[in-house]
């Protein structure tokens, strides 16, 4: 009987609050990723091991999002999205950071919001990415970077303030500025982004530029007077269910005490479903970084196998392998699983894991 007051006093307490408040319009959503994967490197400093297995939490989150109709077309937008911890290493639970969260309005002017959200120049790839962003696998680890310790333009930024417009027949445009809240007089680290997009049932087809003031390309070092920038064409031809072949091709370039450095990088993935199975391929190649830079370059090849019992729960295996030239320290999700790795070190790894979405 003790037990029944307590789950019943709990339970008054929670729906309580939503008397006072619109819930109509209220959704709660998150997605669980876990696998259990290995990674290793062919080269490694001293004292690190060159393999580790590990059970890892594949970006799981949490959210809740919204809106509130204020008439005349105009409604008020709002999501609190969050980083949950579920392999038990991050020690903190829910919490382990804040992902895309923000409030704003959105209507006929399109929509617009302050918060933390993926840059468009990010999510203008995202109709061919395969592996979530958050697996090792992902080829981001190249795309985007000069390698592990420069610039990332995969960025979810904060401080920032957003702007959509309206989706004309396909078209979309979106443009992002992010504030330095620790500027100084002499360096102000600010970011804009931006990307034009078109999609159709068969076609998709996308432009992304992003530029940071006052970064270096190369270390990601504040340093006044210089820049990085980047450009990304990215295209995609679907076909049948869930299907497609994809493109992405990107130039990122720099310059750093008036020297002018830059470097190329192209992507082809693909993807195609038969029944409850899908099978998916990328491979990615990063060329030299500036004309005196040499054997800097890398190539990563992912594979990917997912089986789908629903439209919510799947199973899926990965294997991926890095390979840097002899000057080129690009890492596994960005250096944060194959600690220690050096330069010319050849990565990969497999991986075995679920994905629920609720």
């Amino acid at each position: 009987m003790q037990k029944k007051i307590i789950a019943l006093a709990i339970a008054s307490a929670l729906v309580a609050p939503s008397a006072f408040a619109d819930t109509s319009n209220v959704s709660v959503y998150g997605l669980l990723n876990a696998d259990f994967e290995s990674v290793k490197s062919s080269n490694v400093g001293a004292g690190v091991a060159n393999t580790i297995s590990r059970v890892s939490s594949n970006a799981t989150r949490l959210g809740i999002k919204g809106k509130e109709d204020l008439g005349a077309g105009l409604n008020a937008i709002y999501q609190l999205e969050i980083q949950a911890d579920l392999n038990g290493n991050a020690g903190n639970g829910f919490g382990n950071g804040t992902r895309n969260s923000h409030v704003g309005l959105n209507g006929d002017f399109g929509t617009a919001f302050l918060g933390i959200w993926d840059t468009p120049y990010k999510t203008s790839r995202n109709k061919i990415e395969l592996f979530d962003n958050t697996t090792f696998s992902s080829t981001i680890n190249v795309l985007g970077r000069t390698g592990s310790a420069g610039v990332n333009f995969n960025n979810r930024l904060a401080n920032s303030v957003q702007y959509w417009t309206p989706d004309f027949n396909g078209f979309q445009a979106k443009l992002a500025y992010g504030t330095d809240n620790a500027s100084t007089t002499t360096v102000n680290k600010s970011v804009i982004s931006l990307s034009a997009a078109y999609e159709d049932e068969m076609l998709y087809a996308a432009y992304g530029y992003e530029s940071f003031k006052d970064v270096t390309l190369a270390t990601a070092a504040a340093t006044a007077g210089n820049k990085a920038d980047g450009n990304r064409l990215v295209g995609a031809y679907k076909f049948a269910p869930e299907s497609f072949v994809g493109l992405t091709y990107e130039r990122l370039s720099g310059t750093a005490a008036g020297v002018s450095s830059s470097r190329t990088a192209w992507e082809l993935a693909g993807k195609y479903t038969m029944g409850n199975s899908n099978f998916g391929l990328a491979y990615v190649k990063a060329g030299n970084t500036g004309a005196a830079v040499v054997a800097n370059g890398a190539n990563q090849v992912s594979l990917r196998y997912g089986y789908s019992f629903s439209k919510r729960t799947e199973l899926y295996g990965m294997y991926s392998s890095l390979s840097n030239d002899a000057a080129a320290n690009y890492n596994l999700s960005g250096g944060t699983i194959v600690t220690g790795s050096v330069a010319g070190a050849k990565l990969s790894g497999f991986g075995l894991g679920m994905v629920h979405k609720f």
